[in-house]
């Protein structure tokens, strides 16, 4: 039996930059790993389905640098994006499961014209009063790199997929002492095969011991290792880091999370090894009406472009609106990253990656929304900057059914 909620509809499945699992993660993110689609987070099943559909205007619609006269192709576009997420919530189990596609169709430029693929699935079991076990996976499939936040990627058209699976164990040891482990796999693959972008797979576990201090502050140690396989596996690496981690609460509003030690990186094709320092921050606020994060990391990652290393910074900072506490909404993110090769002929990177949701919801089930996406890209070489706005508007219609 099938139950309608008259509630505010969930918030656009709008921004199409996903964060890659490559990446060490920071504290904030093993933590909690999240859908795009609102929970409600009701007892039992329900399942939201809804549909996007608008009219955006994209000023670089071919993902290239500009030409003499400073000028990219650009073209308007209809996009129609349908999608649906089912939960499960009881005193021990928690489902999430989500599906969004998107159908685009250009006006002039009908050779870009296509579809979209983004699902999520994420399980929490808790076993015992001091064991919960979790798993969690992330597909998407998109036209452009700028669209993955990837390190070590240039801008350019051409398909990627891309899946970011975890799972693990949170335990409490005694009374002061808690255990979290997870293993995690990422894969990358680039459909256009007349470029060097050849993708690859990273495998890698992570292991965090910490001891509470007081009811607010926990201190301790972590261990990750990674191996890395890269370009159709003619590139080979792994990698350790290891250090001290704090975290502190100021009660359920707001959370610091910080960690800081040593990374070792192996080539093991050219036998190249170097070692450097890594640092974490993760900060996190939630109010009754709006949550903020920011997160800033800087540790060796691999890149899945060219098969080469990159030392890389990131910073993270978004602000997300809850339909339910709010008829006029905000959903903001945006990221900073920079990759500096270890070897001299491959490329280094400066990108940003701005998303921007600015709604009103007219009725519980229907909402307006205007959209923007930005990103850009600058290779420090001549001419080599990659710059692009989406923007428009668009529309939502959306509602929870309760399954009885």
């Amino acid at each position: 039996m099938l139950t309608h909620l008259h509630r505010p509809a969930g918030r656009a499945l709008a921004a199409l930059a996903f964060t890659a699992a490559v990446v060490t993660p920071t504290p904030a993110q093993q933590q909690q790993q999240t859908s795009e689609l609102p929970s409600w987070r009701l007892p039992g099943w329900t399942f939201t389905p809804g549909v996007i559909f608008g009219a955006l205007y994209d000023t670089n619609a071919t993902v290239s640098s500009p030409d003499v006269n400073r000028s990219t192709p650009s073209d308007r576009m209809f996009r129609v994006q349908p999608f649906g997420q089912l939960e499960y919530f009881s005193p021990r189990t928690t489902f999430e499961g989500s599906y969004q596609g998107s159908l685009r169709r250009y006006m002039d430029l009908s050779g870009l014209d296509g579809t979209d693929h983004n699902a999520y699935l994420s399980v929490r079991e808790r076993v015992s009063r001091r064991v919960t076990l979790f798993a969690n996976d992330n597909y998407s499939q998109v036209p452009s790199t700028d669209q993955l936040n990837l390190g070590g990627v240039p801008f350019q058209l051409g398909g990627a997929r891309y899946n970011a699976m975890a799972a693990g164990v949170e335990a409490r040891l005694t009374r002061s002492v808690d255990l979290a482990a997870r293993y995690e796999m990422t894969w990358v693959d680039f459909l256009r095969k007349d470029t060097l972008l050849t993708g690859g797979m990273v495998n890698g576990v992570h292991g965090e011991l910490t001891r509470r201090l007081t009811e607010r502050a926990s201190v301790g140690a972590e261990y990750g290792t990674r191996w890395a396989d890269l370009n159709e596996g003619t590139r080979q690496l792994s990698f350790q880091d290891g250090g001290a981690v704090f975290h502190y609460r100021t009660g359920e509003a707001t959370t610091f999370d910080a960690s800081a030690g040593v990374a070792h990186l192996l080539d093991r094709n050219s036998r190249v090894a170097r070692t450097g320092p890594y640092a974490k921050l993760g900060l996190t606020h939630t109010a009754r009406r709006a949550t903020f994060e920011l997160d800033y990391s800087r540790s060796y990652v691999p890149s899945l472009a060219f098969g080469g290393t990159n030392q890389s910074q990131e910073a993270r900072a978004s602000v997300r609106m809850p339909l339910r506490e709010n008829r006029f909404y905000l959903q903001e993110s945006a990221a900073w990253r920079r990759t500096d090769p270890f070897v001299a002929s491959e490329i280094g990177l400066d990108s940003i990656f701005l998303d921007t949701v600015l709604g009103y919801a007219v009725q519980k089930w229907f909402r307006i929304e205007g959209y923007h996406s930005f990103t850009t890209q600058d290779n420090r070489l001549a001419a080599g900057q990659i710059s692009r706005h989406v923007v428009g508007v668009q529309f939502v219609v959306s509602e929870p059914v309760r399954i009885r």
